[in-house]
């Protein structure tokens, strides 16, 4: 349905409609209906039929939409009303409800000393407060009022918003019929002239000679031709027919003929066809117009009429019980004459500020006592254990060695000592020992306690020695991520250059000659077992003190571990895979980490195997 927008006059006459383009008769819309009454029996041609049609559509849509939107426009006047009136009632009675709580909890909050000593500002103050609560009671009483009138009108609006919805209804019913025959009629008449032209085509291919068949498809072209653009809209249907008769290429001029034939049957029950919709379609459009939708006009009239003269009267309704609440707001705030109670004015009038105050120091001056004037102390707050570690955590993962051996003023760090501890007073018969891992989250909870504080973490307890593999593994951590490693990058370069890359052996991690050798590298090497001992104490001796310190440690620790290789199965070889590449950390170059690797656990082997001499030099 098309969109317009009509005003209604409720002093306009019966019959009589608003237009977009100003009052039309509704006799002008019977007048336009009457269009479409010409049967198809008339001799005008099927284009200006056509255009009837369409004329008879925008007619329709106008009239039709002209009054609903007049009826919607009045609708949404009346609904607003009374939305406006509800809203204003909760407005209202919020407005009554917070004064009276305020007039309230102001006078429960009021200092209220005896009665014969109560100052002038207090009585003033009490009686403004006593006026404001008159003036709540009054707005609440207006809010009830609103409510009432809401409702009310809440009740007829839908009571005649139902009428409405049954007035639309029924038009939409006839329109939507109306539509519903239009589109088959435009289907009748599309199959209709696509049956004429086929027949058309085939009365001029076949061509008689006496000219009598050429005379009537001169006829029937004629007929046809008079609507161009509706030939062009059954093309496809032709080409289709066309392309059946295509196949009988080649026949008899009998065969054509009998197919001539054949399409003028068809195109005479097209034609009856075509003419029975016609007329139906016509029959129901007069029905609509001439009938039901002046009925329709009529009774929409008189609805808004209705509800016009209702809204009129509920709004003097509105006006008078304003005045009456704000009347009776202006009679509190300032009494009639001869009433013999005072105005908000005269009450704060009546307040002498100068007799307040001396009747207040003079109180003071009776009741009061000495004032401490001494400074108040500094008290500072006691924060718990956990709760001081965690605003100052000393943290230990990720910090150079030597700063954080400063700060905790330690020569070893606490981690490597209480692990140690921790392992060989509980570890060192486990089968594995720092080659199996712990469980991460324990070893996760392990870090996190040292990074507090490892002066507070208490290995000895069975939920740690429970699994030692997690107090090996919070160890291994940490010297991974020691920065710079434990061995200082400056002693790597001379630790490396005693294994050489050329010396190892390809697989010699898989194959069994390879380990025989390996076992036996220290006198493999070009250069002599003392060399190599004297070499590795000059690079430890210049490391500084709190990387050789904690190396020397580490290295005692492991020496221990390997005692028990018997039951832990971890030799200095094991030991050696485990804590090279954490010690010695691998260079940057990708290609090189496997033989990094394997040449940093040479070095981490040969210094535990010699670890005595090693030392005893330093």
């Amino acid at each position: 349905m098309a969109t317009n927008t009509g005003h209604a006059n409720s002093n306009a006459e019966p019959g009589i409609y608003r237009t977009p383009t100003g009052t039309a008769s509704l006799m002008s819309v019977t007048s336009a209906a009457s269009i479409g009454r010409q049967s198809y029996e008339d001799s005008a041609p099927l284009h200006e039929q056509q255009q009837q049609q369409q004329h008879h559509s925008q007619s329709a849509a106008q009239v039709d939409l002209t009054e609903i939107d007049v009826w919607r426009s009045g609708y949404a006047a009346r609904q607003i009303s009374t939305e406006s009136d509800l809203l204003q009632a909760k407005v209202e009675e919020d407005y009554g409800r917070n004064l009276q709580k305020l007039a309230q909890h102001t006078l429960k909050s009021m200092d209220r000393p005896n009665p014969g000593h109560q100052s002038t500002q207090q009585v003033s103050w009490q009686r403004l407060v006593e006026a404001h609560e008159t003036l709540a009671s009054n707005r609440m009483k207006f809010s009830i009022t609103l409510s009432e009138m809401s409702d009310f009108l809440s009740t007829y609006v839908k009571s005649k918003e139902a009428i409405r919805r049954k007035l639309r209804d029924t038009e939409q019913r006839y329109q939507k019929a109306i539509e519903e025959s239009e589109s088959l009629l435009e289907k009748a008449r599309a199959k209709y002239e696509a049956q004429c032209g086929e027949w058309e085509r085939l009365l001029l291919k076949t061509g008689k000679p006496d000219g009598a068949l050429a005379s009537a498809a001169t006829s029937a072209s004629g007929a046809t031709h008079s609507s161009s653009s509706a030939i062009a809209k059954t093309k496809n249907v032709g080409n289709a027919v066309s392309g059946i008769f295509g196949k009988h290429k080649g026949s008899t001029q009998e065969s054509l003929e009998r197919m001539g034939q054949e399409a003028g049957v068809k195109a005479k029950v097209a034609n009856e066809a075509y003419k029975r919709l016609l007329q139906q379609t016509n029959s129901m459009r007069r029905d609509f117009y001439d009938v039901q939708l002046p009925k329709i006009l009529a009774s929409v009239m008189g609805l808004i009429e209705e509800v016009d003269q209702f809204l009129k009267f509920s709004l003097g309704k509105y006006a008078y019980t304003y005045e009456s609440a704000i009347l009776a707001d202006a009679i509190t705030l300032k009494p009639m004459d001869g009433a013999g109670l005072p105005g908000m004015v005269e009450m704060i009038g009546e307040i002498d500020s100068k007799a307040d105050l001396d009747a207040y120091l003079m109180a003071t001056a009776k009741h009061g006592g000495r004032i401490n004037r001494a400074s108040i102390p500094y008290k500072e707050y006691e924060m718990s254990t956990i709760a001081r570690l965690y605003a100052s955590p000393k943290r230990i993962f990720g910090v150079p060695l030597d700063a954080q051996l400063e700060r905790d003023q330690q020569q070893v760090p606490l981690i490597i000592v209480k692990c140690a501890d921790a392992v060989e007073a509980f570890g060192l018969q486990n089968e594995g020992i720092y080659r199996q891992s712990g469980q991460s989250s324990q070893v996760n909870k392990l870090r996190n306690e040292f990074d507090l504080d490892a002066e507070v973490v208490d290995l000895q307890v069975n939920s740690y020695i429970s699994d030692i593999n997690n107090v090996t593994g919070v160890l291994k951590m940490y010297l991974r991520e020691l920065p710079g490693g434990l061995i200082p990058v400056a002693q790597h370069g001379v630790m490396l250059s005693y294994f050489p890359v050329e010396d190892l052996e390809p697989g010699v991690a898989a194959s069994a000659d390879a380990a025989a050798t390996m076992h036996h590298y220290d006198r493999d090497q070009d250069l002599g077992l003392a060399q190599k001992i004297s070499g590795m104490a000059n690079a430890i001796r210049s490391m500084p003190p709190p990387n050789r310190n904690t190396l020397a440690y580490l290295l005692a620790h492991l020496d221990k571990v390997q005692a028990f290789q018997e039951f832990n199965m971890m030799n200095s070889e094991n030991l050696s895979i485990v804590f090279g590449p954490t010690i010695l950390p691998a260079g940057n170059n990708p290609a090189n980490a496997a033989v990094d690797i394997r040449r940093s656990a040479k070095v981490v082997r040969f210094i535990l195997d010699n670890r005595r001499a090693i030392f005893d030099a330093i």
